[in-house]
């Protein structure tokens, strides 16, 4: 489970990553992406085809009363996200792939929290796993990262939970960055510069 996380991805690779054609696709680079901000994400249309689409992150179930309730459903924990009432439907029929290059957990050090930005080793984009309605060393929980070969498993709502777990193997990359990463204002390349130390 994140908090924040980074989306700066080229059409080609989108291209490259999902299968699909990129060409008009506007993505606005995020450094230091927020919850409530809007993500480009790939997802399954009406067809059954995969297509890249903006959703804001913040999960607003249908049943939900006022929409500010998306702004604390921001993670699904993958032991519970079948039975919770916020996340069931999404999941059993709403899911789909968020492409980011890394993401930020704190760690906790005897002289406060240090932000850790964690990409693949290589620097290649990923897949982190999502839900859309109408959309351990460093912390206990992390974001799933879908591999390649697990795509169409996780975005095919029939797929059981159990079928899906399989994480990327990595390897991973684990960079102590700047506190610029606390502000969602600062949405800079700076906030992924390593940080001696």
């Amino acid at each position: 489970m994140c908090g924040r996380f980074t989306q700066v991805v080229k059409a080609v690779e989108l291209a490259a990553l999902y299968g699909v054609a990129a060409s008009g696709v506007e993505l606005q680079p995020r450094w230091n992406g927020a919850p409530t901000q809007a993500f480009l994400v790939c997802r399954l249309d009406a067809a059954g085809r995969r297509v890249l689409t903006l959703q804001r992150w913040g999960l607003v179930p249908s049943w939900a009363r006022d929409r500010a309730i998306g702004n604390r459903l921001i993670n699904a924990r993958s032991e519970t996200v079948a039975a919770k009432p916020a996340f069931r439907a999404a999941f059993r029929r709403r899911r789909c792939l968020v492409p980011a290059n890394g993401w930020f957990e704190w760690r906790r050090t005897p002289a406060g929290k240090e932000p850790i930005w964690i990409r693949l080793a290589d620097g290649r984009p990923l897949s982190l796993a999502g839900l859309w309605e109408a959309l351990a060393g460093v912390h206990a929980r992390q974001p799933v990262v879908v591999a390649p070969e697990g795509y169409g498993a996780w975005l095919a709502a029939e797929t059981p939970a159990e079928r899906v777990q399989a994480p990327h193997a990595g390897p991973f990359e684990l960079r102590r960055v700047s506190a610029l990463v606390s502000s969602p204002r600062n949405d800079v390349p700076e906030v992924v510069r390593p940080v001696d130390g």
